[in-house]
């Protein structure tokens, strides 16, 4: 079966998500801090962590969600701090959307704008993602028909479910598609777990104890692709 379709993680993979994201958060609590000035001297790493550990606790799979996850953290943060719960879940959904004005702001890796845009002249690019990104709202944008993420899926990497989803949207089996990411974890056994064959962004060059197929570069990708393509 001739592969058609070409499936991205996104951070990690494709781009640097760390400054966009030091950046929402510092948007997010400082949107907090206005709201609440008399608040925010509570607003320490400490209290974060204990409202963090007590909402995955009473909730495990809440991890598979970043965004549920952010949400409800800053929700039980301002409820111990004496916040009414109409307003706490209000601001705590208004503080996630500053965090997300700023979340898109990522850096692409050097070769990602290059290769994906070879890739997608020859394939139908998605993306699948644990992480709430909108690819769409980058400059990568135009060369994926369709993007996943664990929280709107409702399903995270390694789950096959998510990969099960994306297949269905776009019409494949699991021989047509390739998966591309960088985390063993949840790319590589992600994918296997759905029968997809997986491609490990591996620029550090770690052990690959798997034997699976991988890539230290972006632009190896394109003659790995057509290895496997056959």
């Amino acid at each position: 079966m001739t592969v058609s379709i070409l499936s991205f993680d996104l951070d990690d993979t494709v781009w640097d998500p760390r400054p966009a994201l030091i950046a929402a958060d510092t948007a997010q609590w400082k949107f907090l801090a206005i709201q609440f000035p008399a608040l925010a001297e509570h607003f320490t790493k400490d209290r974060v962590m204990g409202c963090r550990k007590h909402v995955i606790d009473s909730s495990p799979l809440i991890v598979g969600d970043v965004t549920a996850l952010r949400i409800e953290v800053m929700r039980q943060l301002l409820l111990s701090l004496g916040v009414g719960t109409d307003v706490a879940l209000e601001v705590a959904n208004d503080a996630f959307a500053a965090f997300m004005a700023r979340r898109n702001d990522v850096i692409l890796f050097p070769d990602a704008q290059e290769v994906l845009s070879q890739l997608a002249t020859q394939f139908t690019l998605i993306a699948i993602t644990n992480g709430n990104a909108d690819v769409h709202k980058t400059s990568l944008g135009p060369f994926f028909r369709s993007a996943f993420r664990a929280d709107e899926v409702g399903s995270a990497k390694p789950e096959a479910k998510i990969f099960e989803v994306a297949m269905r949207s776009v019409d494949c089996l699991p021989s047509e598609i390739i998966h591309i990411g960088d985390s063993i974890e949840t790319d590589v056994n992600g994918a296997l777990n759905a029968g997809i064959t997986p491609v490990w962004f591996n620029p550090e060059g770690k052990e690959n104890g798997l034997g699976v197929n991988e890539v230290r570069s972006l632009t190896e990708l394109p003659a790995v692709i057509a290895r496997l393509n056959v």
